[in-house]
């Protein structure tokens, strides 16, 4: 103790002995910054879910002025990025891979970089804020339009490298005024190439954990933090499971701001709800192991109507769901949602059923969103069986979360209730 560390004598440099020196009080480390917001944890029924829930939230935080390149969703394997491409794809969201082929090296970035370099020696006239307009129409033929491609994985990245390019000359352009020429563009590029310095991809990032080490973000989706994903099935020993749980510390730290946590409960639509939430999240968010159907942390716990009961290690556990029609166990999220087994008879007003598949359509439509990131079909078939009265009660219906109640709620109240939506 400290009176010890005192009092017993050591010798010093001459031999003597003399008390021993107190030791330092412990440093204090104080951030410069001040508290942000609390990290969100959401539980989702399957990877597609999970993709469109990342991309609704995307969306929300451009909308709030934070820009896509300040936004990354990291994962533990590269198999888990296509349904994140497609989700975002889907939602009009540009994104770039990082880890991937350096961006001069990739062959549509070197085919465009010949065609410009061509086309330079016949266009000595074409100058200024004309420059930007002569790229497109190169790059057309190496497939570049005005608007992304729906299309995920080899397609997306191909247009983003090509829109990559359109992009610096519109800036160079803007930069360099009057006097900027194609053979000008062209002669940056030759440079940058020869640096490796690429133009920035205006984009999400998407990214393993692995290669996420040393960058930050203002926002972080860590997405698919399921037992078998993270820590991964492979990870046997005990330093296999350390080093696991050091790399989902890489990923919370690369957070600035905004940080969300995400897993599911089943690998495709439909599928039997086999996941379970990673280890290391019972650290992090104690309702982890219980919650099901979450769209976020501050979701009422028991939602659902699943029910939560006591365990002996002071964790909660939803009962079994049973079927409403025969009593029979749920296995899938759809069934869980809905309250009964697929193949038993519906419960609900299937013309209200009809109306709301039209309303989230046109909502769908007008937001530029897929019709699954507004609501699934198995939302809405709970929302027409439960026929909510007030918004309380729809936010007991799993898929409904807090945002979405904001967004949508009004809306789907009148529409239930027998109004017109606004």
């Amino acid at each position: 103790d400290e009176r010890t560390r005192q009092q017993v004598p050591i010798p010093g440099p001459d031999g003597t002995r003399g008390p021993m020196p107190r030791w330092a009080e412990p440093l204090e480390l104080v951030s410069q910054r001040p508290h942000g917001p609390a990290p969100v944890f959401a539980e989702c029924t399957d990877d597609e879910a999970e993709a469109g829930w990342v991309a609704a939230q995307v969306r929300t935080l451009l909308d709030e002025g934070i820009t896509a390149a300040e936004i990354a969703v990291l994962f533990r394997t590269n198999g888990q990025s296509q349904a994140l491409e497609q989700a975002l794809a889907a939602a009009g969201i540009g994104y770039q891979l990082r880890g991937g082929e350096r961006f001069f090296s990739r062959r549509e970035v070197r085919d465009g970089i010949l065609q410009l370099r061509a086309a330079a020696r016949s266009a000595q006239d074409v100058a200024g804020d004309q420059v930007p307009g002569r790229v497109r129409d190169v790059l057309a033929s190496l497939g570049f339009t005005e608007t992304a491609p729906q299309a995920s994985g080899a397609v997306r990245e191909k247009w983003e490298s090509l829109n990559a390019l359109v992009a610096l000359s519109e800036e160079l352009a803007a930069a360099r005024g009057d006097q900027f020429t194609l053979t000008d563009l062209v002669a940056e590029l030759d440079e940058r190439a020869a640096s490796q310095h690429a133009p920035t991809v205006q984009g999400v990032t998407l990214a393993s954990l692995h290669s996420a080490k040393g960058l930050e973000w203002d926002a972080v989706f860590l997405v698919g933090l399921s037992e078998g994903l993270m820590p991964i099935s492979f990870a046997q020993t005990q330093e296999d499971i350390d080093e696991e749980r050091r790399l989902l510390y890489v990923g919370i730290t690369r957070a600035r701001l905004r940080l969300f946590l995400t897993w599911t409960l089943a690998r495709g639509t439909g599928g039997r709800s086999t996941r379970k939430p990673s280890r290391f999240l019972e650290a992090l968010d104690p309702e982890a192991g219980s919650r099901h159907g979450a769209q976020s942390r501050r979701r009422p716990s028991g939602a659902g109507g699943n029910g939560t009961g006591p365990r002996g290690n002071g964790r909660k556990r939803s009962q079994p769901a049973l079927c409403r029609t025969c009593g029979a166990l749920l296995e899938t999220g759809a069934e869980r949602k809905t309250g009964r087994c697929l193949d038993c008879p519906a419960t609900y007003d299937e013309a209200m059923f009809e109306e709301l598949k039209a309303w989230r359509l046109s909502t769908s439509q007008a937001a530029s969103l897929p019709a699954f990131v507004v609501f699934t079909d198995a939302t809405l078939v709970a929302i027409a069986e439960a026929a909510p009265k007030t918004p309380a009660e729809l936010l007991r219906i799993p898929g409904v979360g807090r945002s979405k109640l904001e967004k949508y709620g009004q809306d789907v109240l009148e529409l239930v209730n027998g109004a017109t939506p606004a």
